[in-house]
């Protein structure tokens, strides 16, 4: 792993993050957006204390209907040092009672949060959870293992040329695979304590996108071939709001996601024998959407 020049994701920018930003947008220094808990996530994450949220800007994808792109493409925030955050996390747990730590975007840090991490570890027994947009480098993941306890990534696509149309990422499909595969060899199957609450293991969220349902359906097949499914959660989420694409070329994407496409993947998911988490249509809103 080339410190100066940065190859932490698929992206492989190369750029010298301590002079300049990299394709994710941000420098070398941690770049926060909001420390506090969150309760929309799912329920053995939220639990009835809230997720110890840590949301980072940047992001190395390019979604044309991102929630988040006030600080994934905005860059919203503010720098912390490595000492600061540890603190700034450490009070969040002390203040709040949160269930875990929960690191949102946090990919393009991985390698400062390394020693982040190891140092929060004897401080705080608390799970962290790392939960990402999938489109990860293997590589940069197997760095991670045994610091982190709960896997929470997205797997967005089964198409490349859809990722690619949608995220800027034809590689998204391969990428994520080997990601998420990397991530089940580290934590294992899921287990949760006597309040429900997971403390190790994976849930792998999907959002079903309007208009293309088949391309859902082609990726639980796929999730399928690639992990043990008794031993992970899905997270099927029909959240998707049109209000962050109504700019996008993409008409499709104007709308929200009908009662028929989101119930379709489901019954799939359901007979083919997935456990997990799944919403109402009142989720696809953006009141939901945290202010930063």
């Amino acid at each position: 792993m080339d410190k100066k020049y940065c190859d932490i994701c698929p992206r492989h920018c190369r750029t010298d993050r301590e002079s300049g930003v990299g394709f994710c947008g941000v420098g070398n220094e941690f770049y926060v957006s909001r420390i506090a808990p969150h309760f929309w996530e799912e329920p053995p994450v939220s639990g009835t204390h809230g997720s110890g949220t840590v949301f980072f800007a940047g992001c190395n994808l390019r979604c044309v209907f991102c929630q988040n792109r006030d600080i994934s493409h905005g860059g919203k925030g503010r720098i912390f040092s490595p000492d600061e955050l540890l603190h700034k996390i450490l009070l969040m747990v002390k203040k709040h009672n949160v269930h875990n730590v929960n690191l949102v975007t946090p990919t393009h840090y991985t390698e400062a949060l390394i020693p982040l991490l190891t140092e929060l570890k004897r401080h705080c027994a608390l799970p962290v959870v790392w939960n990402s947009s999938g489109y990860e480098s293997a590589e940069s993941l197997r760095r991670l293992a045994g610091l982190v306890d709960v896997y929470l990534p997205d797997f967005k696509y089964a198409d490349g040329e859809l990722a690619g149309r949608y995220s800027g990422a034809v590689d998204y499909p391969e990428v994520a695979s080997a990601a998420i595969q990397e991530m089940y060899r580290q934590v294992g199957g899921v287990r949760f304590d006597s309040d429900g609450l997971i403390t190790r293991g994976m849930i792998v969220r999907h959002l079903v996108l309007p208009g293309e349902r088949h391309d859902s359906l082609k990726l639980l097949n796929i999730i399928k071939e690639l992990l043990p499914i008794k031993d992970i959660r899905l997270s099927l989420m029909s959240q998707y709001t049109p209000d962050f694409a109504l700019d996008s070329q993409y008409k499709n994407l104007h709308r929200r996601v009908t009662s028929f496409e989101y119930d379709s993947v489901l019954k799939s998911a359901i007979d083919m024998g997935f456990d997990g988490y799944f919403q109402g249509k009142s989720s696809a809103d953006k009141s939901y959407t945290p202010e930063f």
